[in-house]
């Protein structure tokens, strides 16, 4: 009788251990989300945004940090990275993806011209 004594209380230590790490893994999972914006004008200015709760909230900074009455908001992003890329004819590209390089590429690529330069680029930290 002694050993099934000593197994139950085993036993509900081990399942309150058990819970305890899903409930723990479920906090992690449920972390808020991240968002970021980069807004750029057409004579020169640009602005990012990165970690705001909303993406209403980023993109209004990102216009606030460009300054210009002419500053629109090329990409948003959601816990992830954004790049705008220029080209001297004035020509724009953006995009977004997981990692920095991804996103500059994708803006490269959106650019259209072997002129390109990645203007800013910004990314949320997840």
């Amino acid at each position: 009788m002694k050993k099934q004594l000593i197994k139950q209380p085993f036993l509900l230590i081990s399942a309150s251990v058990f819970i305890l790490e899903g409930l723990m893994a479920g906090v992690a999972l449920a972390q808020p989300d991240h968002y970021g914006a980069i807004a750029t004008s057409a004579s020169g200015g640009w602005g990012y945004a990165y970690d705001y709760p909303t993406r209403q909230q980023a993109e209004q900074k990102a216009l606030r940090e460009c300054g210009k009455s002419d500053c629109q908001v090329q990409v948003w992003f959601k816990n992830a990275c954004g790049a705008v890329a220029k080209s001297p004819e004035g020509n724009l590209g953006w995009g977004w993806a997981s990692t920095p390089e991804q996103a500059q590429a994708y803006a490269l690529t959106e650019c259209g011209t072997g002129t390109c330069k990645i203007e800013t680029w910004a990314c949320t930290t997840r």
